[in-house]
Order: C-alpha cells, then structure tokens, then sequence
C-alpha cells in the first residue's frame, strides 16, 4: 500500500512526512525537479519515482492524486488542512525569506499553482488552496477509507493518521515538524 500526502504546501506535510518515517515507510518529500515532466505532462519519470517507495507528500504529488489513485490502486491519501487565514499567514511569511524567492521557483510555483507569481494576491492564494482541497474532498466522496483529512493544528494526530493506515498508534509523542517562526505581516496583507 502507498499512502501519499496531498495536502498544500504549509498544512504540516513535513510533519505527515516525518509520521510515515516513523511509522516505517519509505519516504519521498518534496521533488521539484520532477516539475518540468510535470509542466510537460510527462507524468512518467513521475510515475517512476512513486513505484520505488511507499509514502510521499508535498510536491508534485498533491496535484496527482488522481493520476496517483489510478496507477496504484489501494493507495491511502492524507489531505493535511488549516484554516485559510492561517495557511495564508504562513505561505507569506515563507515568501518573505529570500532562500524561499528565486527566478527559478517562480516559475516553479507558477507551474505548480497556476498562477501569475510573483503578481500574485493573497485572494488568489486562498482561493487556489480552498478550490484544491474541495477538489480532494470531492474526488473522494463516498471513499472514507482511502482518504483521511487531517489538520494538526486542531489536535488531529496518530488516531486519525493510524486509522487510515490499519496500524497500531506508536507509543511516540506526534511530531510537530518545520514550525514556523512567524513574524508580523505587513498591514493590509
């Protein structure tokens, strides 16, 4: 069985990342070099990545689940969520790092949300990210035990991650991964 996380970049994917570590899995994160196949809709080389380990989450996969769920059927899902104004807080405050903003993941992001970055507002954000998780729910509807919707910040943590998996509840505290550090934004943002 796969599991892959498919939960937008800032609703804890690090921290659904470091579970399925301790849970056993062979994991794969973030791969933004798979995004030009990706932009070219070359899901192959993809496709080839999540044949060779059992757990994934962030990019590309969260734009696939589809594709994902046809290829390997059985799959389990995790949809990590926040609440939008705190998702929206958090994404910013990442752009606001310069490690984070580059020619090159601009045109990443670009890619990846469909959107115009760097003109990019953060109505467009929430709006990209409500429409991505409704898409989820709605993709799964009437399956309640291939998808589990998850938000660590409301408390969710190894019950509802295990059940979806079928596994016991480790005797581990939850992982509280890449908390971020978060300083005021500007008015009006």
């Amino acid at each position: 069985m796969k599991i892959f996380g498919i939960g937008w970049a800032k609703t804890g994917t690090t921290t659904l990342g470091r579970c399925l570590e301790l849970l056993g899995y062979s994991h794969v994160g973030q791969r933004l070099d798979l995004v030009p196949h990706l932009e070219r809709g070359d899901l192959e080389p993809i496709l080839s990545v999540a044949a060779g380990a059992n757990a994934f989450e962030d990019w590309p996969w969260l734009l696939l689940f589809r594709e994902l769920d046809a290829a390997f059927p059985g799959s389990r899902f995790v949809l990590t969520t926040r609440a939008p104004d705190r998702w929206i807080r958090s994404y910013l405050n990442m752009l606001r790092h310069p490690a984070f903003v580059s020619d090159s993941l601009t045109q990443v992001r670009r890619v990846l949300y469909g959107l115009p970055f760097p003109d990019v507002t953060a109505e467009q954000l929430i709006d990209r990210y409500r429409r991505h998780n409704a898409d989820v729910i709605e993709y799964f509807r009437g399956r309640p035990h291939d998808l589990a919707v998850v938000d660590w910040e409301s408390g969710d943590g190894w019950p509802e991650l295990c059940r979806l998996l079928g596994c016991d509840i480790p005797d581990l505290p939850f992982p509280r991964e890449n908390v971020g550090n978060y300083e005021p934004l500007p008015p009006g943002t």
